[in-house]
């Protein structure tokens, strides 16, 4: 049986968000759809739980992006990421319902085209505390 997804402190350690990622399935059609609009970007990652997961794997070392100030908060690696087709899956995964995660694509398409923007703009209709709803749920 696998280990449950521990929160505390309204936190996730990342190896424990890392590890319920991979449990998750990596075809998402919300996302897709999302994806399938962005341009042909080559990427190492097949799929965003791939993406999250490899992230996540050095999230509490200097990693392949020399990270200052590691870290084991999975609240810190959401709030921060700047992906927005990364954390569009995780909730798409975790199961968001589609009206709201359509809702929060339509606001990401609003914002200005950077990723910082992006990703804020997601964050404001599934900020955090919602994630850690799904994953207790």
């Amino acid at each position: 049986m696998a280990k449950k997804t521990v929160v505390s402190n309204g936190d996730v350690l990342v190896d424990d968000l890392r590890r319920l990622i991979d449990s998750l399935q990596p075809e998402q059609p919300i996302t897709d759809e999302f994806e399938s609009r962005e341009d042909g970007r080559d990427t190492w990652y097949r799929d965003q739980r791939e993406h999250l997961s490899g992230w996540l794997s050095e999230y509490n070392s200097p990693g392949a992006y020399g990270r200052k100030n590691p870290s084991t908060s999975g609240k810190h690696f959401y709030n921060h990421f700047r992906c927005v087709a990364g954390l569009i899956w995780l909730a798409e995964a975790l199961g968001e319902d589609p009206q709201v995660l359509n809702g929060a694509v339509a606001k990401v398409r609003a914002a200005p085209a950077n990723p910082s923007s992006e990703c804020a703009a997601f964050r404001r209709v599934v900020p955090w505390t919602r994630i850690l709803e799904l994953i207790e749920q």
